[in-house]
């Protein structure tokens, strides 16, 4: 008797789900889709570089985008972890996640946001050449 039982109940749960292969299509769907869009997003960080109209920009010097690429790229930033050790982060082309204009003091400045995990906020003087300050956007 014991046998049947089982044999009716594997029936029943392959009947359940052919029945419902369309739901579970469509859970994979989801789970396909949100995993390459995760992927998408991180592989390419948008840039947000200038609000300069490309007719307005001499060709002949190196654009915003690019001093800053030029400055930030091999920049070793130090920080401390929970235990006060010194560790060392290199800025790598990859790691410039975004460029914005802003203003301090009247002057313009640009933000660079550097890093994944561990994220800085980088502030650059007009010309994309100095670092003027950085900051940390995480605790350890």
């Amino acid at each position: 008797m014991d046998i049947t039982i089982k044999d009716q109940s594997r029936r029943g749960l392959a009947r359940g789900i052919i029945r419902h292969s369309s739901i579970y299509f469509l859970i994979f769907l989801i789970i396909v889709f949100t995993t390459f869009a995760i992927g998408c997003i991180e592989d390419e960080p948008s840039q947000n570089v200038s609000d300069t109209p490309l007719g307005d920009q001499n060709s002949s010097e190196p654009s915003i985008d690019e001093n800053i690429e030029k400055t930030l790229v091999g920049h070793q930033i130090v920080y401390y972890d929970i235990a006060g050790e010194p560790r060392y982060y290199n800025i790598s082309k990859k790691d410039i996640r975004n460029i914005e204009k802003s203003e301090s003091n009247g002057e313009v400045v640009w933000i660079a946001t550097v890093g994944y995990g561990m994220q800085w906020e980088i502030h650059l003087n007009s010309t994309g050449e100095s670092i003027l300050e950085e900051i940390q956007l995480f605790r350890t």
